[in-house]
């Protein structure tokens, strides 16, 4: 990292000094004329300010693109409550559009589906490439009617049961969809169900996506459903947003919702920059295919970067 500052700064110096050195012969010939200027301005003023060049500090955001997928086990807690009945259809369909963008990373990939009620826990799959569209479109209504509405104990108790273990694949990322138009009710909280994720799985990648009733959605309004605070929690510990259950293009959000089958083409600075002293690197390699959106302060590529490589923004900041 010091290197790259390094040359970052050398670059800058560079090009500064290039420009001074261009500069010179026009500054030689005005010389004589500046000074004549600046005596009649004195002798004009009372008063003199002189402003210095502001200082800066350089600034080094990075993120490094996910590895590729090769095995990835699915598990969607579904709440089937009678409020949630008439969703099925629709969860089906968005897992089945799901499964394209996974299929074009990997073919060894799984889909279970539970319920949220503890007591009485119903499972279905594991459904893979060889199932069909319509055995994951039906998928969600195989699940028994229930009345619980626990997702975080739901999901605990499956995967410590004998079908829970039998569906982990233990090399395999693992992604777990938790739907439901109600608050989780549980004794767990969402940071105790968050920290219990990360001992589950030490060594494999995971990650969670809510879709829920969310503060100051449709749904609150509409169906004077219970906001789920706890699942909006637990994406944001994630450091993602909830999906409001309400929006009619939810089942499409899915399927852009995972770090985990998403791949890495703008970066969001973490200071705003002097913009001209942007530099893009690449696994170290300086690139020119890029543009800067100054309105939401995130950089773009123009290609996306392969499975694994380092992305380094490099920009100077003023010092306030």
């Amino acid at each position: 990292m010091i290197s790259w500052i390094k040359s970052f700064l050398t670059h800058r110096k560079d090009k500064e000094h290039r420009e001074l050195y261009s500069h010179t012969s026009v500054i030689d010939k005005g010389r004589y004329f500046l000074v004549s200027a600046l005596f009649i301005f004195i002798s004009c003023q009372s008063d003199i300010t002189v402003t210095s060049h502001q200082e800066t500090a350089v600034v080094i955001d990075s993120v490094f693109q996910s590895e590729q997928i090769e095995d990835l086990d699915v598990l969607v807690v579904l709440d089937t409550s009678g409020s949630m009945r008439d969703n099925d259809e629709i969860v089906g369909t968005g897992i089945e559009i799901f499964r394209t963008d996974v299929e074009s990373l990997t073919s060894q990939y799984q889909f279970g589906f539970i319920t949220m009620d503890s007591d009485s826990l119903s499972y279905v799959g594991p459904y893979d490439s060889s199932s069909s569209s319509i055995d994951l479109i039906l998928a969600p209504s195989l699940l028994s009617s229930t009345s619980g509405e626990a997702g975080f104990e739901a999901t605990y108790i499956f995967l410590m049961s004998e079908d829970g273990i039998y569906f982990r694949r233990p090399d395999a990322d693992f992604l777990l969809f938790l739907i439901s138009d109600e608050e989780e009710q549980s004794s767990l909280s969402s940071q105790i169900f968050y920290e219990w994720l990360h001992e589950f799985f030490p060594d494999i990648s995971h990650d969670v996506t809510v879709i829920t009733t969310t503060p100051g959605g449709e749904c609150s309004s509409e169906r004077g459903q219970g906001t789920g605070y706890k699942y909006v929690e637990l994406a944001n510990l994630y450091n993602k947003d909830a999906i409001d259950i309400c929006d009619e293009d939810w089942e499409v959000w899915l399927a852009e919702s995972s770090f985990l089958t998403q791949m890495i083409s703008s970066i969001h600075l973490s200071q705003t920059p002097i913009q001209e002293s942007i530099i893009v690197y690449i696994d170290n390699e300086s690139i020119y295919g890029w543009s800067y959106d100054e309105e939401s302060n995130v950089i773009h590529l123009d290609d996306t970067p392969n499975y694994g490589a380092l992305i380094e923004v490099g920009y100077k900041v003023l010092i306030e």
